[in-house]
């Protein structure tokens, strides 16, 4: 356990984005050849009254954790021992600070990128303002509080550069056309030595989608997203309703591997019609797509936080249950996928209970999870982070 001090008391909301809709599933076999599993093996607990805390980065080198929070933004950088190094909070009117909310953050360079609603704020080693960009595409309406939005990557002249994600691509075409598919882009390139003023357009659309991929289908599919680590210069993705593993190679965009995802089973949805008329389809009664959570690269290993989904007619059986929302939610549960080569190598797959949600893997393959205080018998009195690791199951 390692205990950190501050005196900070605050609460945020999370934001949580849903898609319950689907036509069909898969099952694939589970036959594992090996078997690993999620292991809490320590903690970080903080001095802090909170409702969530976040491990937004680990620097390679020092081991400094980046620690923030994000409805009253505040950043912490700890070292390896858990002491303060640095420290910022900042009004949500600030003109030099993240905004309303603190999305996540990243080391660059030799400070720190935040990344805001809709900026990303340049911080030097001792957490001063150096500069805050802002795209130049409209404004998305999908905000992911907590997600790791934000990475740094080595360019090929050895300069660091930024991946950003702000919730949708940067088209304004409507997702509900053609066209919307031929512009999607995954994430923004961002050379933020390049940025000088607000008229420079220095965040660059990133990856798009593949001739084959199943949204190029000639139907409408809203709340497209990707869900990414990166690692190594490697952009480690999939989109959130998809079975596609892929991974590109950074700056260059080149996907080098790609494998389908051996998931226990998943719901599909082949999309609505283009135009209005699928827009009216929505409200139909229809099944619960199967999405994906989160992924990790950890190691050798990919981890896949996914939910299958539920086929309309086993959800028919919670119709007239008066916590009918609630059964659904028990059933189609929380899964995680440990993938090796892209082979399934865990037998469990449900998360333990311990842990609410993961936040953030690093390169010591360590995987920090938030505690799910409702499991606890009375009110913590500290705020506790699990460090989680992958270990072989004997």
């Amino acid at each position: 356990m390692q205990l950190f001090k501050s005196t900070v008391f605050f609460s945020i909301s999370a934001f949580i984005v849903f898609s319950c809709s689907g036509n069909s599933s898969e099952t694939v076999s589970d036959g594992v050849m090996a078997n690993y599993r999620l292991e809490i093996f320590d903690s970080l607990q903080f001095d802090i009254l909170t409702r969530s805390l976040i491990v937004a980065d680990v620097d390679e080198k020092t081991g400094n954790r980046l620690i923030i929070q994000s409805g009253t933004p505040k950043v912490w950088i700890y070292n390896a021992n858990g002491e303060v190094l640095a420290e910022k909070e900042f009004l949500k009117s600030d003109p030099e600070g993240p905004g309303d909310y603190l999305m996540s953050g990243t080391f660059f360079g030799d400070g720190v990128a935040l990344l805001g609603k809709f900026a990303v704020v340049l911080l030097d080693e001792e957490l001063q303002f150096e500069k805050v960009l802002r795209p130049q595409y409209s404004p998305s309406q999908m905000h992911f509080i907590g997600k790791k939005h934000i990475y740094q990557f080595t360019k090929n002249d050895n300069q660091p550069a930024l991946i950003t994600y702000f919730g949708e691509a940067q088209t304004d075409l409507w997702g509900g056309i053609e066209g919307y598919f031929d512009e999607f882009n995954l994430v923004d390139v961002v050379e933020p030595e390049l940025y000088t003023n607000p008229r420079d357009s220095v965040f660059l659309p990133f990856g798009d989608l593949t001739p084959d991929s199943r949204y190029r289908n000639g139907k409408a599919h809203y709340f497209l997203r990707p869900v990414f680590d990166l690692k190594d210069n490697l952009l480690h993705y999939v989109l959130n309703t998809d079975t596609t593993f892929f991974r590109r190679n950074l700056p260059d965009g080149d996907i080098v591997d790609s494998y389908t995802i051996p998931y226990d089973e998943f719901v599909f949805f082949d999309g609505y019609s283009m135009g209005s008329a699928g827009e009216a389809e929505q409200y139909k009664p229809r099944n619960r797509e199967g999405r994906v959570e989160s992924v990790f690269r950890v190691g050798e290993f990919d981890l896949i936080l996914y939910y299958s989904g539920m086929e309309l007619s086993a959800m028919e059986k919670y119709r007239n249950s008066p916590d009918a929302y609630e059964q659904i939610e028990r059933s189609d549960y929380l899964k995680y996928l440990i993938v090796k080569d892209g082979k399934r190598v865990n037998k469990e797959l449900k998360m333990n209970p311990k842990v609410n949600y993961l936040e953030y893997a690093d390169h010591n393959e360590i995987i920090y999870g938030m505690q799910n205080i409702s499991m606890l018998d009375e009110e913590p009195e500290r705020y506790t982070i699990y460090m989680m690791r992958i270990v072989a199951d004997e």
